[in-house]
């Protein structure tokens, strides 16, 4: 006979492995996102399946099994391949009651030992192997007759408790037996509530082992898929190796159990029995319980089992792992969105956007909004925690639509006022600030190269309260020249447009809806196609890591055979065919962000000067404040700040003029003075966050005042656009008399 399938557990989720781990840890479920590998997974077993699309009732699933699940799976013909095996040492005891005569291995001569097992073809495997455990204790012991009988539970519904050792106990308890053999899954604490303790002088580890198994269809049709997440077990299991307290601690968590009583589970080399290849030992293990079950009429026929299947899965997945195609473990903390999506309210349930009508009324809707967000910006950074309110908060207030020309219904601010509202917004949270650059360096597109048809429906949409994020960059593991590669292409026939790639830092695309990306058409042209946030093969992953601007969401735009329509696609090119002061426009934001964030940290490093710092032995004043040198670094400090926003406002200015009356004098006045400015504001916003602790003292450097947080949101930002770059800009006007051009 073979094993009735339905009576087995469909997963082992008492047994820490290395898929569990590399979902821990976090990059697992991000890469399948980004590669798009449509799955699912059971949080319980962590049995991974296929979401192909199919209707037959079938499913494709890679997961870790008992052995005898997996031999019987194929007894019974099930289309399933072994690929990998993990050995694990897991602790065992035998339990008696806290009044019991029996206090050590010895005395167990004769005595019945109940033992259970979750189903019946295991418990032979497990009675063998708690025997040989038996003899080897009570030889140590000097006894070697008289051994123990061990008396079978057939407790009902056994399989369903067995991992927690409920069957075992229950028949401890209730004086079925004298002594039960159990796993070591159950805490002193508990054990001595119940009554029960552990028997002296036996604590074995048995070796138990774990199939991991995969539907052959998937391996077939999709073999990549496999080795891909098999690399990632790899890479999860190198990691254990070298973080073996953090090992041993995700795998506390998987199983349910307090930290510290994994040890005692486990063995304490659990960190290196992660590993899943197949050597001769694993393999030979399988072997030897395929014939056992074989001989115990358990197992009917032959059953295929072929190791170099397997050895050839791994040896891709190796590859993969070492040759850098994914990113290693870091261990860093999920993101809620990193496997889902926002909630669909937060983009439809919204009060009306408000219109504004002037400067003023922008500066004072910025003010306001300001104010709002200040309080909350350090614990947002600290925790990671995405401004949703706030983001709905920006569009109520029409701060999305303020360069929407007044043609259109929108107040059209200056460039000046538009650098005004950054720096007001980046001053309360720079996090924020720099998420609706990319929204309004696209509404200014659709100004200069949108149809009437693209203005009256784009911008209607932004007044309205709609937000645009950003698909622009790509992130490559190559050193030579950036080039884009997501393509827009037109099928035969088909008037739509098909786009295809992926995007990195996307900020904001997680709070839009409409993405725009940059894409080459067949002509190698620079396009910009209007994507709906939520249109299908559109995946945004919220992947970003960075140091600073962690609340930005500045992460992964997956674009996989998205259809777009010709009215949604704009010729980013023709913005380039002349003088232009789109490039300036663009770099400007960037640069009032920064302003804002320094401004921030000189503030709070003065106020923590006010309060907190202690002045300097033998300075002789009663405060820090007071003190010479401390007073003279804010005053260079603080002209350098007064010089770069300067610089700033006349780049503003100069924009608006290219603006009024474009040519290619004004156009590169414009990028000379933004670039002038986009240099010094760098310059001094690194300075200003660097010295916020030189001058507030060793006490400021405390995690709970979180002032680091100025200079982590400075140093990432600014690398966005190389200052360096700039000097070379300005010099070649002030030495040749010749204005940079930006070109795409």
């Amino acid at each position: 006979m073979s094993i009735r399938i339905g009576a087995l557990p469909s997963g082992e989720p008492g047994v820490p492995h290395a898929l569990a781990l590399a979902y821990a840890l976090g990059e697992l479920p991000l890469d399948l996102r980004r590669n798009d590998i449509p799955i699912t997974r059971d949080a319980g077993s962590f049995l991974v399946r296929r979401n192909d699309g199919r209707n037959d009732g079938s499913d494709d699933f890679l997961a870790f099994e008992h052995p005898v699940r997996a031999l019987g799976r194929l007894a019974a013909g099930d289309k399933i391949a072994v690929i990998g095996l993990q050995m694990q040492e897991r602790q065992m005891v035998v339990l008696v009651r806290s009044g019991s005569a029996l206090r050590s291995v010895a005395d167990l001569k004769g005595v019945g030992i109940g033992i259970a097992d979750r189903y019946p073809p295991a418990i032979g495997l497990r009675k063998r192997e708690a025997a040989r455990l038996m003899d080897e204790a009570l030889r140590r012991a000097g006894t070697s007759d008289g051994e123990p009988a061990w008396v079978e539970l057939r407790a009902e519904n056994v399989h369903d408790d067995a991992a927690s050792g409920g069957s075992e106990l229950r028949a401890l308890l209730h004086g079925e037996v004298e002594a039960v053999y159990a796993d070591r899954a159950v805490s002193p604490e508990t054990l001595q509530l119940l009554g029960v303790r552990e028997l002296e002088g036996f604590l074995p580890a048995a070796s138990e082992l774990t199939a991991l198994v995969v539907s052959s269809r998937w391996l077939q049709e999709r073999p990549e898929d496999i080795e891909r997440l098999l690399a990632h077990v790899h890479s999860a299991a190198e990691w254990a190796t070298r973080h073996p307290a953090e090992a041993h601690r995700l795998a506390a968590k998987q199983l349910g159990v307090p930290e510290q009583a994994i040890g005692s589970f486990y063995s304490e080399r659990l960190h290196r029995q992660f590993g899943v290849d197949l050597t001769e030992q694993k393999w030979d293990r399988l072997i030897g319980i395929r014939q056992e079950l074989q001989a115990g009429g358990w197992l009917q026929g032959e059953i295929a089992l072929d190791p170099a299947q397997g050895h050839a899965v791994h040896r891709k997945a190796v590859v993969i792992a070492e040759g850098g195609e994914i990113e290693r473990p870091q261990k860093e903390p999920l993101s809620l969105y990193a496997e889902r999506d926002l909630p669909p309210s937060f983009f439809f349930e919204r009060p009306p956007a408000r219109r504004l009508h002037s400067d003023e009324e922008a500066l004072a809707a910025a003010r306001t909004f300001a104010d709002e967000i200040r309080a909350g910006a350090s614990d947002r950074d600290r925790g990671r925690s995405l401004p949703l309110t706030e983001m709905r908060r920006l569009a109520e207030l029409g701060l999305l639509g303020l360069v929407v020309p007044k043609a259109y219904g929108g107040p059209e601010v200056s460039t000046r006022t538009l650098v005004d509202v950054f720096k007001i917004i980046s001053h309360a949270d720079g996090s924020i600030g720099q998420i609706p650059q990319n929204h309004h360096f696209f509404v200014k597109t659709i100004e200069l190269i949108g149809s009437e048809e693209q203005k009256s429906f784009f911008f209607r949409e932004v007044l309205q309260g709609a937000q645009f994020g950003n698909g622009l960059a790509e992130r490559s593991r190559g050193k030579g020249e950036r080039k884009i590669k997501t393509s827009i292409r037109r099928a035969d026939g088909d008037r739509d447009y098909e786009l295809n790639g992926s995007k990195f830092y996307s900020t904001g695309a997680l709070y839009s809806h409409w993405i725009p990306v940059t894409a080459l058409n067949e002509d190698e042209q620079r396009v910009t196609a209007f994507v709906p946030r939520h249109a299908a093969g559109v995946t945004v992953l919220d992947d970003w890591s960075g140091i600073g601007q962690r609340t930005t969401a500045s992460g992964s735009v997956v674009l996989r055979g998205v259809k777009v329509p010709e009215k949604q696609v704009l010729p980013h090119w023709k913005i380039f065919e002349g003088p232009q002061y789109f490039s300036p426009f663009g770099q400007i934001m960037h640069a009032a962000i920064d302003f804002g964030i320094a401004r921030a940290a000189l503030e709070d490093a003065a106020a923590f000067v006010r309060s907190h710092t202690r002045p300097a032995y033998g300075s002789g004043v009663a405060t820090a404040a007071e003190e010479p040198d401390l007073v003279r670094r804010f005053g260079e400090l603080g002209i350098r700040l007064q010089a770069s926003e300067a610089l700033l406002d006349r780049a503003a200015e100069a924009i608006d003029l290219a603006r009024a009356e474009l040519n290619a004098h004004t156009a590169g006045h414009a990028a000379l003075t933004v670039d002038s400015a986009k240099w010094l504001v760098t310059e001094t916003a690194i300075e200003i966050t660097n010295a916020l602790f030189e001058v507030a003292g060793t006490s400021s450097m405390d995690r709970k005042h979180n002032l680091d947080r100025h200079w982590r949101n400075v140093r990432i930002h600014t690398l966005h656009d190389p200052a360096r770059l700039k000097l070379h800009h300005v010099g070649k006007w002030f030495l040749n008399g010749v204005y940079h051009e930006y070109k795409i």
